[in-house]
């Protein structure tokens, strides 16, 4: 079994940060599309501003190369513009660390989305090496740095001593159905408040990529404390009814008396201080994920995406973590798990039987420390 983080979320894609996410192959970035675009400052470095830590009114009070962010990207669109290049910026937020910005391009492009997107870090990376001397050498070999990899550019910025202002790549996010662009809009907008939120009660809101429950290794978003509560019951449901040993596949489990039975019972008992714990897989399980998020009760979802360093929940999973409520844990190398039904494990089949065992793990092991975190560089 893999011990070392990176090592495991380099397997898993390279999913270090949102900044380093592959992008789509599939995708042809010159199309007409929306795109929610996010772009971060290497090693996370506050440059662009600070949080003013006002829930009743949140914003952060941008310096002087965040202003200047800010304006290059709405100067970005009147370029385009002039050349004839129909694309619209939609929204944006200008984060201490990060810049989030959502555009549309409503026809066809000549260049594709990324040099359009190159050329906005360009302009940023030239203010911020005016302003923060000598964060860049103006003798850099640009040429090379052009055609080189990560770890060579990383060695020719260490060796120059100097330090770009963005990481390498960027995130994209594709907008594809309907009601997704007003759930954007709103999460950009919220990023503010939700920073704040983290900031001010850091207990209640942690984002952990390595925690060890019973030897069983997971990444962690959301209220640890959950697992030390001494009442944690599972919410586990069949698909279809079962008649003995039998499966009846006429009939959907959820649907039946004997589940809103059992619904209700799980809902009184998240009432009266119980944790459910569920990776939410059939549709009874999901039902009662929907129950929790709703009537705001304390709940442990288990997914098995990984919880990378870049990833956030959607906007009412996020709240229900910001409110103590709420702890999402992805396991380590679930594929990796036993067979179950002699299906090899890296099916979805054994996948969400392990899940639903590990779920049952969790409710069964005693937790007198909040949680055992294993220690490694950057976590």
């Amino acid at each position: 079994m893999t011990t070392d983080w990176y090592s495991y979320w380099k397997e898993r894609g390279g999913l270090l940060s949102s900044a380093h996410r592959p992008h789509k192959t599939w995708k042809d970035y010159k199309s007409p599309g929306i795109y929610l675009i996010t772009i971060v400052t290497h090693a996370r470095k506050r440059v662009f501003g600070e949080l003013n830590n006002n829930l009743s009114a949140p914003s952060v009070v941008l310096t002087n190369l965040g202003q200047y962010t800010e304006k290059a990207w709405l100067q970005t669109f009147e370029k385009q513009t002039a050349r004839d290049r129909h694309i619209r910026s939609l929204g944006y937020q200008v984060m201490p660390d990060h810049f989030h910005g959502i555009l549309q391009v409503e026809r066809p492009l000549d260049v594709p989305l990324g040099e359009i997107i190159r050329g906005f870090k360009m302009g940023c990376t030239q203010a911020y090496r005016s302003m923060y001397p000598p964060c860049m050498a103006d003798d850099i070999d640009r040429e090379y740095l052009a055609h080189s990899s990560r770890k060579q550019r990383e060695e020719y910025y260490a060796s120059h001593g100097i330090e770009p202002l963005f990481d390498d790549n960027y995130d994209d996010t594709i907008c594809y159905r309907k009601g997704q662009l007003e759930n954007i809009i709103n999460y950009v907008q919220d990023n503010p408040r939700r920073a704040i939120m983290r900031a001010l009660y850091p207990d209640l809101f942690q984002r952990r990529q390595h925690i060890s429950i019973d030897e069983q290794d997971f990444a962690a978003y959301g209220n640890l404390f959950l697992l030390k509560r001494p009442w944690k019951e599972q919410v586990f449901c069949h698909r279809w009814l079962m008649r003995g040993d039998q499966r009846d596949y006429n009939t959907r489990y959820e649907t039946t008396d004997t589940f809103q039975r059992e619904r209700e019972a799980w809902i009184q008992a998240a009432k009266d201080g119980a944790v459910l714990v569920t990776p939410g897989i059939s549709k009874g399980e999901q039902q009662l994920v929907k129950d929790c998020i709703e009537q705001a009760l304390p709940l442990i979802h288990l997914q098995k995406e990984p919880i990378h360093e870049g990833w956030n929940p959607e906007m009412r999973r996020h709240q229900l973590c910001e409110m103590g409520q709420l702890l999402i844990l992805s396991p380590w190398q679930l594929s990796e798990m036993d067979d179950v039904d002699g299906v090899p494990a890296d099916t979805d089949y054994s996948k969400f039987h392990n899940m639903n065992t590990l779920a049952a793990q969790i409710c069964t092991t005693t937790i007198r420390q909040p949680w055992r975190v294993k220690r490694n560089n950057n976590v």
